[in-house]
């Protein structure tokens, strides 16, 4: 550890932070009251410290020192990879933290192995020394597979170039399994965007002493009509629109005409929840807390481009609804969209016939389908309601019609029916709530 003089502010937060014990619950201005620093260096070195994994902030019970934990890697390194398949670092560990460009299975004789190599590369081994050497040679780090050690000349080679020598007591396709799940898992993991990814970090919010002239003068200073309003701790404690305004006197106080108990996100709140709270109760902003004290603030428009952002990037895996509409084609209608396609056979039921569930799940995606891609809104269900539905068979060629019978403000009405061979399996009737891209002033 680094002498305390040398050492800059937030680096001894860091390592008070550390020093706390297991459990201690953390604010901003315990924080900065205890260390005799600002709220913002505390702040700062609490967000330094959650994505270091010393401390957790979990929603309701605010900031919390936890036990440091296995970070998911970005990257894949050398040091990854030894960690997936319980390895032992013979040499080069000066290079554990070398990204990995592609791993080889060495199954052929050195002169044609060498030929695949590039820097960067990790190369699958058996006990054959001449190979591992090749290898390191070539620039690539070796894994020794069934437990075998290597030769002394081996090991130095590998710590001169600063080339990991891995041994496992694997075998070769166990590890190369393992090596090309974690290799998928990073490959195609999708980012979970959370609210501190999006946020304004610094609000334009006002007091509770403040008054309706001070909304005013804000208003011709920067054309915003929406407020968080926070108490002389910084504590959220209300939110002051224009329609508050609009019924108060020039001297009336915030504090005495806000709107109470305002609806709010915390920093690990993820950005599908929120965009979900700004559908259901139509806001265009969200105050942001830590410990319920205002540290940000996020707009409708902020959600909306990161719904554009996370619907582009790669899937985890396939989901459910990916499975229900992989097998369907879809096609503007007049007032709707029309899907034809098959139920897969695993959405099947005890009796042998599609399941119910999975067939008003399809109904349902088909209905927010042919709004979103109508209208080009994002939509959240407000109500289902399914008529009938009788049985069918899976893999049956079947059409899911939908029209859009009512559409007014932020809500809609769809109508979604089934057949398969011009009879009539389901029918329902679906509202939604529509997320728009509002001007917030």
């Amino acid at each position: 550890m680094k002498d305390d003089f040398f050492m800059t502010k937030n680096e001894r937060v860091l390592e008070y932070l550390k020093s706390l014990p297991e459990g201690t619950k953390i604010s901003v201005r315990s924080l900065a009251q205890a260390l005799k620093i600002s709220e913002g260096t505390a702040y700062k070195a609490i967000k330094d410290a959650e994505s270091m994994y010393i401390v957790t902030t979990i929603p309701r019970a605010g900031t919390i020192r936890t036990k440091p934990k296995n970070k998911l890697f970005d990257r894949l390194t050398y040091e990854e990879i030894k960690n997936v398949v319980d390895g032992t670092v013979l040499g080069g560990e000066n290079g554990l933290n070398i990204e990995l460009n592609k791993f080889l299975i060495g199954a052929m004789t050195t002169e044609e192995m060498v030929k695949y190599i590039q820097p960067g590369d990790l190369i699958i081994l058996g006990n054959r020394d001449n190979a591992q050497m090749a290898a390191l040679k070539a620039g690539a780090a070796v894994l020794i597979t069934g437990g075998f050690d290597a030769k002394i000349e081996v090991k130095t080679l590998a710590d001169k170039l600063s080339l990991p020598l891995i041994s496992t007591t694997y075998d070769t396709f166990t590890v190369a399994t393992l090596i090309n799940k974690a290799v998928n898992e990073r490959m195609t993991k999708k980012r979970i965007l959370l609210v501190s990814n999006i946020m304004s970090t610094n609000p334009i919010y006002m007091t509770t002493n403040q008054t309706v002239n001070d909304w005013k003068a804000l208003l011709n200073k920067t054309s915003h009509t929406r407020y968080p309003v926070v108490d002389e701790s910084g504590t959220l404690v209300g939110i002051v629109t224009s329609r508050e305004i609009a019924k108060a006197d020039d001297y009336d106080k915030i504090g005495d005409i806000m709107a109470r108990n305002p609806i709010y996100v915390t920093e690990t709140t993820t950005v599908a929840f929120a965009a979900h709270l700004m559908i259901w109760w139509n806001i265009e902003v969200l105050p942001v807390t830590n410990n319920k004290e205002l540290v940000g603030i996020i707009s409708r428009e902020d959600v909306i481009k990161a719904l554009q952002y996370m619907a582009k990037q790669p899937q985890i895996e396939e989901t459910i609804n990916d499975t229900l509409l992989k097998d369907f084609h879809a096609e503007k209608t007049q007032d709707g969209m029309k899907f034809y396609g098959t139920i897969p056979q695993n959405m099947v039921n005890q009796l042998g016939t599609v399941s119910s569930s999975a067939l008003m799940m399809l109904m349902s995606e088909c209905g927010i389908s042919s709004v979103t891609r109508n209208k080009r809104f994002d939509a959240v269900v407000d109500n289902f309601l399914v008529y009938f539905i009788r049985p069918l068979q899976t893999e049956k060629t079947i059409e899911v019609n939908t029209a859009i019978i009512d559409y007014s403000g932020n809500f809609c009405k769809v109508e979604i029916s089934v057949l398969y061979e011009e009879t009539m399996i389901a029918k329902a009737l679906m509202s939604l709530r529509l997320l728009k891209n509002k001007k917030l002033f």
